[in-house]
């Protein structure tokens, strides 16, 4: 039986895992990458990119993400149902990506700054007490942390908490790659639709050759997705186009308080860090992975005598102050009574669309957000019980 030896082993060669593990070897840390799935891999996402992830990504692995763009768009259009509510054009940047090249490419970053992976093979066992992880080949890898990185199925979080998530809050998302020479549609800039999923949304995010197309909401409140994205597709394209559904679950905003338990700590969606307005994730995954592994380099220069855990926490309480703000944020927009205040006000403002793409862009602040969107709402309420004009 091969035994080897790591001063970090990374579970999941996503976005936090390979976020994690390029800036802890670049710090000649000896780290171990895991993920049961050959690179490049197919990995279901809308790929939306934002100037946040933009921001982070060049902090974390000090390089340009270009060769991995797909589309770069700058508005977005919204509408509810059928119905054209309101655009943003010609404004703040916008970027799509796939998956599978977005993800390999990160990967093969952390591994020229060092990171040994093991693909291919998944997870077996999980020993906590020893910090050990036992591969479907038989193969044994220990080490002073573990980083869950594994996604909103992780194994880890489960080693850790007895399951993944929480399925009272837990969303569903379905998604279809559309050819976009099947239907003869030039899309430039992404739509967004409301009131096709209830607690959720649909969207339509061009690519090169495709338009991603898919349907979200928490799974609770939305009896049959499938038929509502079917509904949804007969909208948007009149008919329902002959390719594949997929699914997937969103951790929308139900992130972990404790992201990990003594020398194991948990990143990305294996922490639940999905923002539930947008639905970003990409972006806290990297920012999560790149904490965590700073609080372990942290940890090992002052030989241990704090906890890696901890230093963690206290970086992490910076993505969970803005995923708390989000959650506010979210009974402003999809509750049926302030739903229907939204849609009618987001017709007859520039406002709202453009202040969402600062937001995305991390130029403001959600809390900012909130107050804004909470003026407009209520001035829509007053206008609706005092007809003058405020």
């Amino acid at each position: 039986m091969q035994k080897t030896h790591f001063d970090v082993l990374v579970i999941g060669g996503g976005p936090a895992g390979s976020s994690a593990a390029r800036t802890l070897a670049s710090e000649n840390i000896k780290v171990g990458l895991v993920d049961k799935h050959i690179f490049p891999r197919d990995k279901l996402c809308g790929g939306l990119l934002t100037l946040r992830s933009e921001k982070i990504f060049r902090k974390v692995f000090n390089t340009s993400w270009n060769p991995t763009i797909e589309t770069v768009s700058r508005g977005v259009r919204f509408f509810f149902k059928e119905r054209f509510l309101n655009s943003v054009e010609n404004y703040k940047d916008i970027y799509f990506t796939c998956r599978h090249r977005f993800d390999d490419y990160l990967l093969r970053l952390a591994e020229q700054a060092g990171t040994v992976l093991y693909l291919g093979t998944g997870v077996r066992s999980v020993n906590i007490g020893n910090s050990s992880i036992g591969l479907a080949d038989g193969t044994i890898l220990t080490s002073k942390y573990i980083i869950g990185a594994d996604g909103v199925n992780s194994t880890i979080a489960k080693s850790l908490f007895g399951s993944a998530f929480n399925k009272d809050k837990i969303a569903l998302g379905l998604e279809m790659e559309v050819p976009i020479d099947q239907y003869h549609q030039r899309i430039i800039d992404p739509e967004i639709y409301f009131g096709v999923a209830r607690w959720g949304y649909g969207w339509v995010f061009p690519k090169r050759g495709t338009l991603t197309v898919g349907i979200g909401g928490l799974y609770k409140e939305n009896a049959d997705l499938k038929k509502e994205f079917q509904r949804f597709l007969q909208i948007r394209f009149g008919n329902i186009p002959n390719q594949k559904i997929k699914g997937h679950h969103i951790p929308f905003g139900d992130y972990r308080t404790n992201p990990g338990e003594n020398n194991i700590l948990l990143c990305g969606d294996a922490a639940g860090l999905v923002e539930p307005i947008t639905g970003e994730g990409i972006a806290f995954a990297m920012q999560s992975g790149y904490y965590a592994a700073l609080a372990i380099i942290e940890a090992l220069s002052s030989d241990e005598r704090v906890e890696a855990l901890e230093l963690y926490k206290k970086k992490y309480k910076k993505i969970a102050n803005t995923l708390d703000h989000a959650n506010i944020l979210r009974y402003l927009i999809f509750p049926r009574v302030t739903e229907y205040l939204f849609v009618n006000i987001l017709p007859n403002t520039r406002d709202i669309p453009r202040k969402f793409m600062d937001l995305m862009a991390d130029e403001i602040e959600y809390g900012e957000y909130i107050r804004f969107l909470a003026m407009k709402v209520g001035k829509g309420v007053l206008k609706k019980i005092i007809p003058v004009k405020l």
